[in-house]
């Protein structure tokens, strides 16, 4: 297909350039937006090849001849459209040329130039919002000179009748970024009026998410994959449901594992089968159950998958077995060595929660109404499995395991769950970054 060709050539000629506002992504990811914006739109085969192409005779050693000669007249039309003319020309000049050539374009040409809009300055609110701070200091002119150029390109595009959906797309980015005309004015002043800076805090947590589901649209993705571990009652519940809430909510498909040892499979059908089997074979049996859950999972091909207590923690287990003399030296470090491997291989990032014994008791005690005594919830367990838990963390930093530890002692559940998010989507992201900067990986995508 023709627009397939038009990504591949656009992909070779961008090749080494990066993005003004954010040197660590590679240019061809905005030519590569803009034609999935053509795309959504229902434009022709033509226009969104053109919305690859748009910026090659602008910023690269092609030429419109070689547009035109590749890919045929209409192409190079559209690309021709979308381009400025002498780069020689001062700022100023270039774009007063582009505002009064936008008005003489039939629909197909200004819808290239909409599109090349309006991804920019998605990218910019994204940037901006995520900072804190509306920043134009990596371009060639600052905020008021783009708030010029932006709303009189708007009304070119407009200036002869001309309506669609893009154009008004378009008026709500440049409302929102240079006329600060946001429509969350309910949510400021009457959700969050008392607590204005969680909110600047969430907001920036949508954003980032924002960002990374652009990021993803460019590439192939496989299931990101959360293990939650820590000490119990640390909010380790709450975090996973906040989190299931905050992608479903964004449209993700988010698979959640549950506990394997709590189970009701576990409980009626495993259990009773190794109920008379040392705490030994216990311990090496189990990781086996909830590696097969786990990849149960992965098949379904889900966008995020987070299960509760799955690998690291079966570690844990390990560790605080091997320190009461069940399990050898060599023993302890052959499991130690494979399952290490096998996290690496499955999991993206480990999220363990911590709280002294005493918290977490004095939490247990003070959300139930009984007195009676724990069973597993007692300081000398729970000191038993921080010590673990302390242990394993070690193990991971030497094994590049992206273990990330949270201590809940002097912090609310809400603080925790904007870390631990942050955490996840700053590792998303960074994944995703490695992934668009491999060519191959954007010529894969279809």
């Amino acid at each position: 297909m023709i627009k397939d060709d038009a990504k591949n050539f656009a992909i070779d000629a961008h090749d080494g350039q990066r993005r003004k506002s954010d040197k660590s992504k590679p240019m061809i990811i905005h030519p590569i937006n803009v034609a999935n914006i053509l795309n959504e739109y229902g434009f022709d085969e033509n226009v969104v090849a053109a919305g690859y192409l748009h910026d090659t005779v602008e910023d690269t050693k092609v030429t419109l001849d070689d547009i035109r000669n590749s890919f045929g007249e209409d192409i190079a039309s559209l690309v021709n459209g979308a381009s400025e003319p002498d780069k020689s020309l001062s700022w100023e000049e270039r774009k007063k040329h582009t505002i009064e050539t936008i008005k003489t374009l039939d629909l197909r040409h200004k819808a290239v130039i909409a599109a090349d809009k309006i991804s920019n300055l998605e990218d910019l609110r994204i940037l901006f919002e995520i900072k804190g701070e509306c920043d134009f200091s990596a371009f060639k002119r600052g905020y008021d000179d783009q708030k010029w150029y932006y709303t009189e390109v708007y009304k070119s595009l407009i200036s002869n009748g001309d309506t669609h959906t893009m154009f008004d797309r378009l008026k709500e980015l440049i409302d929102y970024i240079f006329y600060d005309k946001r429509n969350d004015s309910y949510l400021v002043n009457n959700i969050f009026n008392d607590s204005l800076d969680e909110y600047k805090e969430l907001k920036k947590l949508h954003y980032k998410l924002e960002e990374i589901t652009k990021l993803r649209s460019f590439v192939s993705n496989e299931p990101y994959v959360i293990e939650f571990t820590g000490t119990p009652r640390t909010g380790k519940t709450t975090l996973i449901g906040n989190l299931r809430d905050f992608f479903k909510k964004k449209g993700y498909n988010v698979d959640v594992v549950e506990e394997f040892t709590t189970s009701k499979k576990y409980k009626e059908e495993i259990y009773p089968k190794l109920n008379d089997k040392s705490k030994k074979t216990l311990n090496i049996e189990i990781p086996k159950y909830v590696l097969a859950n786990l990849n149960t999972s992965i098949l379904r091909k889900p966008d995020i998958i987070i299960v509760d207590r799955c690998l690291f923690d079966r570690l844990i287990w390990f560790n605080r077995l091997f320190l009461k003399d069940g399990l050898t030296k060599d023993e302890y470090n052959d499991l130690l060595e494979m399952y290490m491997r096998i996290i690496k291989e499955n999991e993206d990032i480990i999220i363990a929660t911590y709280a002294d014994s005493i918290t977490s008791l004095k939490r247990d005690y003070k959300a139930n109404l009984s007195l009676a005594p724990r069973n597993f919830l007692n300081e000398t367990n729970l000191g038993e499995y921080n010590r673990s838990l302390f242990s394993l963390e070690r193990e991971a930093n030497k094994n590049n395991i992206n273990f990330n530890l949270f201590d809940t002692t002097e912090k609310s559940e809400r603080e925790i769950s904007i870390d631990v998010c942050n955490s996840i989507l700053n590792d998303m992201r960074n994944k995703l970054i490695n992934k668009v900067n491999d060519k191959k990986e954007l010529k894969l995508k279809k």
